[in-house]
């Protein structure tokens, strides 16, 4: 399943990086158009605008899937390793139930938008709005997805709630990993 969900997340990683190149093509496009030769192509701007809420929501399920969000870790950090289970398992259990709240709502705003259309594209809204179900959905899966790796591995769970400050707390931690292995490979010879 993990296999499969790597898979499938790498796909979306893929996609984002098409519709961010489409985003800055039409952006541009339109730049050259309007500075260049005083008109510019409507459909255009409306379209990166699209791609850019497309984008926004289908980065948080890649930033789910590489636990990436935003977190305060400093009091789970330091409960005992079950205390950590449980609040990662309450944690997951919220984020659940609000993308399910997502998903209802967003689907009622489907259906009322079913014949409403965009401006210049003229494409339909509810394929618009449709974006958050997939985000909702895709966060739910993973949601579920590491809730059965706590549990087929408890060990796991000090990796998947910590975060980081930065790249450079990464790097620091790193360093010192590798001085205290030379440390340890001069003391043993």
């Amino acid at each position: 399943m993990s296999n499969f969900l790597d898979k499938l997340f790498k796909n979306v990683d893929y996609l984002l990086g098409i519709m961010m190149a489409l985003m800055v093509g039409f952006v541009f496009l339109n730049v050259i158009l309007r500075a260049g030769f005083n008109s510019g192509l409507v459909w255009s701007e409306e379209l990166a605008r699209y791609l850019f809420v497309f984008i926004t929501f289908i980065g948080a399920i890649g930033a789910m899937r590489s636990n990436s969000h935003l977190g305060m870790d400093i009091v789970v950090r330091r409960l005992p390793h079950k205390g950590k289970i449980v609040t990662y398992f309450i944690n997951q259990a919220l984020i659940l139930v609000v993308m399910g709240m997502l998903v209802q709502g967003t689907f009622s705003m489907v259906l009322q938008s079913i014949e409403a259309r965009a401006a210049a594209t003229g494409i339909p809204l509810s394929v618009l709005f449709s974006i958050m179900i997939v985000t909702a959905v895709c966060i739910g899966i993973n949601c579920i997805a590491n809730i059965v790796k706590v549990i087929n591995d408890p060990n796991k769970i000090d990796g998947l709630v910590t975060m980081h400050e930065s790249e450079e707390d990464d790097i620091v931690e790193q360093v010192n990993s590798d001085n205290k292995t030379n440390s340890a490979k001069k003391v043993s010879i």
